[in-house]
Order: C-alpha cells, then structure tokens, then sequence
C-alpha cells in the first residue's frame, strides 16, 4: 500500500464505522454525516502522528 494513501484509508474507515455506530442511535441523517467526516479527519491526523511517531522511534533504535 502506498504511504502517501495508508492515511486517507484509515481516516476513511474510521468515518465509516462512526456513521454506522450513529445510525444505529438512530441519530438524523445530516449529523451522522457531520460525525463522520469529523471523525474521518480525527482518524487521518491520528494515523500520520502515529506513523511519526514509529519512524522516530525506530530512528532511535537504529542509531544506538
């Protein structure tokens, strides 16, 4: 998978899953949506920290 696209992916799925999980409350359409994509954005931020965070951390290990 293509670096530049693993992010874009996870914050896809992590939107969709919170759509499902406010459709299942029954909560309207439009704000289920809003949440989504709200999470979506938190889900692509999160998995670029993340991936940061293991390239810094296996710097620090190969330089030792």
């Amino acid at each position: 998978m293509l670096k530049q696209f693993k992010p874009f992916l996870e914050g896809l799925a992590v939107g969709c899953v919170f759509i499902s999980i406010t459709m299942l409350f029954q909560i309207p359409l439009y704000m289920s949506f809003i949440i989504g994509a709200l999470a979506a954005i938190g889900g692509y931020r999160n998995s670029i920290k993340m991936d940061k965070e293991k390239e810094a951390k296996k710097n620090t290990k190969s330089a030792k």
